[in-house]
């Protein structure tokens, strides 16, 4: 009875002492986060929130979150945002956001069931890791990523590092000839972030929709597997964008078109007015200039016994350049009419321009490499097109 009695005591003067202790928590924790997170946002950035409410887990949720840069280049909101505590050192708390928006330049994209865990590797700020899943990310008029799991690691510091693995991706893009659609399957990613960026992406599968370009061909429509593409944004004399690509077992709706597929090319920005961030040339910031250019381009396709390499510079190509195009080109070719026809065939070139391209590869002289057997020259200036020095255009 004693023991008992002792027992009941003991659970009465805890409640008498952690009751207090308990409630004065719920009051000051929201505002104490509140703090901890202003005093830790990096320079050029505010946050702002509506409402606060502490939860009975010793939790904080916040209602009407927005954070952004100064410059504008970045807005992260959130209309719901939930920080628990948990009994792990490893793990100290978990992050929860019902629905929030991501906003950088022109793209809105939308976040839907984010879950996360803030995770502690030791006692050092770099350390700290935030891993979970997202149902979905989406455009503005459809799912852009789905059923998402990710790692961010560095997240107090300048330097970070992602990984995420993915079921789906699509993407919509506007070309100067109409909409262009590309489709992922079984994602895999790794990136890093800080004065640079540095992007490496595979898929199992891939769709690439071209059918809606120009008057619209119903059979462009690219299928592949096994992508592999490594993207890169850094600043060297000027900010450039180096992008590696490669597909293997092309197909579309009229069958099997290639074995695989090589591709590379660097964006160079120019007219800079300022020295910039990665984060002001993504959000497409004009005072740090804008990509003009498209150099080094590769591009490598097989199939069988044939294969075609085109190799171009491109000046003053991207759409609003504000300069006079310029492109000089080589197409190099191997068993030339078969590899041809299965390009015309795809639906990505003309069958008119494949045909003039046809013909001048055959009656140009043959290649200066044994592992091709034609080749032909290409240039543009302005609105003038050059076939091995000839006009076309």
């Amino acid at each position: 009875m004693r023991f008992f009695r002792f027992s009941g005591y003991l659970i009465l003067a805890l409640v008498l002492l952690l009751g207090p202790l308990y409630g004065a928590g719920r009051i000051i924790l929201p505002e104490w986060i509140k703090g901890q997170m202003a005093s830790a946002l990096p320079k050029g950035a505010k946050l702002s929130i509506g409402e606060m409410f502490s939860t009975a887990k010793m939790g904080v949720l916040y209602k009407n979150i927005v954070f952004e840069l100064e410059d504008g280049s970045l807005s992260i909101s959130a209309d719901d945002l939930l920080i628990e505590p948990n009994l792990s050192f490893s793990k100290p708390a978990n992050i929860s956001i019902g629905k929030g928006s991501v906003k950088s330049g022109e793209t809105d994209i939308f976040i839907k069931d984010f879950d996360a865990a803030l995770v502690l590797g030791n006692v050092k700020a770099s350390e700290l890791s935030l891993f979970g899943k997202i149902k979905k990310i989406e455009g503005e008029e459809k799912t852009i990523l789905s059923n998402i799991d990710f790692l961010i690691q560095g997240l107090s510091s300048l330097e970070k590092t992602i990984t995420a693995n993915a079921k789906y991706l699509n993407l919509k893009l506007i070309a100067p000839k109409g909409p262009v659609s590309v489709d992922l399957s079984d994602i895999n990613l790794k990136a890093s972030l800080g004065k640079a960026l540095s992007l490496a992406l595979s898929a199992e599968q891939s769709k690439l929709d071209l059918s809606s370009l120009g008057a619209g061909n119903p059979n462009r429509i690219l299928n592949g597997k096994n992508v592999l593409i490594d993207v890169n944004l850094l600043e060297d004399e000027h900010w450039v964008l180096p992008i590696k690509a490669k597909i293997g077992e092309l197909s579309s709706p009229v069958g099997h078109l290639g074995s695989s597929l090589k591709l590379q090319a660097k964006g160079i920005w120019k007219y800079a007015q300022q020295q910039c961030s990665v984060s002001g040339i993504m959000a497409g910031n004009p005072e740090c200039g804008k990509m003009t250019d498209v150099v080094d381009i590769g591009l490598k396709f097989e199939e069988g016994t044939g294969n075609l390499y085109f190799i171009a510079d491109g000046y003053c190509v991207t759409p609003n350049a504000g300069c006079p195009q310029a492109i000089e080109s080589l197409i190099r070719t191997k068993n030339t009419a078969h590899i041809l026809s299965k390009v015309i065939l795809s639906g990505v070139l003309d069958p008119i321009v494949g045909g003039i391209i046809l013909g001048a590869l055959l009656s140009a002289p043959e290649a200066d490499s044994p592992e091709y057997d034609h080749q032909a020259s290409i240039k543009v200036e302005g609105n003038r097109v050059f076939l091995n020095g000839k006009p076309i255009i």
